[in-house]
């Protein structure tokens, strides 16, 4: 899968939330992979994370092991964002796999980051649920910032 970040609503995608103190958005996806894809490209949005025009500058493997979903999920945003933040890099094509139940291995091309409009601090389980719905997985996400 291939991001574009856009803050434009597809039917497997997100949709920014309007909350009073933090930052919040509703992500979709076809099944969990495609929820956590889905996640981290409307966080990284709301970041304002615009990548170094051109080509991927390399590649980063990540495996991930969580109890439940939602832990899953927040561990997931939470790596992505530690990624941008500490090294400087952000994630353009995600190719994720679940293994059993909660097991991810994410293989992700990666590119500079050029500008990042605003700061996440970090992801919260504030009301986090992921939920089954008749077009697969959705989850609301509250970010600290």
């Amino acid at each position: 899968m291939t991001l574009g970040y856009t803050p434009s609503v597809t039917p497997s995608g997100f949709v920014e939330l309007d909350h009073t103190a933090d930052w919040a958005l509703r992500a979709q996806g076809t099944d969990l992979a495609d929820l956590l894809a889905q996640a981290a490209g409307g966080m990284l949005t709301l970041a304002g994370a615009v990548p170094v025009p051109g080509p991927m500058s390399g590649s980063r493997t990540l495996t991930l092991r969580a109890a439940d979903r939602e832990t899953l999920l927040v561990r997931w945003l939470e790596e992505v964002l530690f990624l941008v933040e500490s090294e400087s890099l952000l994630p353009r094509e995600m190719r994720l796999k679940l293994e059993g139940r909660f097991l991810l291995t994410a293989r992700l091309g990666v590119s500079s980051v050029a500008r990042l409009g605003r700061a996440i601090k970090a992801v919260t389980f504030h009301d986090l649920r992921v939920v089954d719905i008749a077009e697969g997985l959705e989850a609301k996400l509250v970010f600290d910032v």
